[in-house]
């Protein structure tokens, strides 16, 4: 797999204190947000916490947290976003999800780099 576009961890917990590995897959909308990131990430979250069993997570949604703040481009670092886990199969093939097709579970920051991401959530 090709180098991360950025790495996903939270200051705040979420089992997202270890940095992962962030791809992006592609830009969906939903009903009130045009913004919204499909993010690959590696490693996965474990799938129990969501009644998931031994299926873990490995696709995301972001959403920039605060207004003035962008994903397409990425406009500063690091970026603060609301972490969402899609409720439908195959999500990257879609252009778009209704609110009931995503539950949120986290709020997180995406950072440029591995070692940024460590020495802000360490």
């Amino acid at each position: 797999m090709s180098d991360p576009d950025f790495y996903l961890a939270s200051s705040e917990g979420y089992d997202l204190e270890s940095p992962r590995r962030a791809w992006r897959v592609r830009r969906l909308s939903t009903d009130g947000r045009d913004d919204l990131l499909l993010l690959k990430i590696d490693p996965p979250l474990l799938g129990q916490k969501y009644g998931l069993g031994s299926r873990d997570v490995d696709m995301v949604l972001v959403a920039t947290r605060y207004r003035g703040s962008s994903l397409f481009p990425i406009n500063e670092w690091p970026i603060f976003v609301h972490v969402a886990r899609p409720l439908v199969e195959h999500p990257e093939l879609r252009d778009d999800l209704r609110s009931d097709e995503f539950e949120s579970i986290a709020w997180a920051e995406l950072y440029r780099t591995e070692s940024d991401a460590h020495s802000k959530v360490m």
